[in-house]
């Protein structure tokens, strides 16, 4: 019985190496083949980004704090005035 578990060890192990290069291959090849594509795709999805203006931390927190209150009163109006029971 132990001879057997060796024996499927022995075997298993090399082909799951083997697939395992197989499959960096394939990733690699792959990777180099679209580079030019995802390069282009990456260089227009930056474009916008620059573009765009920065809100500064307030503006920021003046906006998350409007999201959270239209959710609360969301859900305020949907459940009732529960407060946690």
């Amino acid at each position: 019985m132990i001879i057997e578990g060796i024996k499927l060890t022995l075997l298993g192990m090399p082909i799951v190496f083997a697939f395992l290069m197989l499959l960096i291959l394939v990733i690699k090849l792959s990777a180099w083949l679209l580079k030019d594509i995802t390069a282009r795709e990456a260089a227009e999805a930056d474009l916008p980004a620059r573009r765009r203006k920065r809100a500064t931390p307030v503006e920021a927190d003046q906006k998350l704090t409007g999201i959270i209150t239209a959710a609360i009163a969301a859900h305020r109006a949907r459940n009732g005035n529960r407060c946690g029971s």
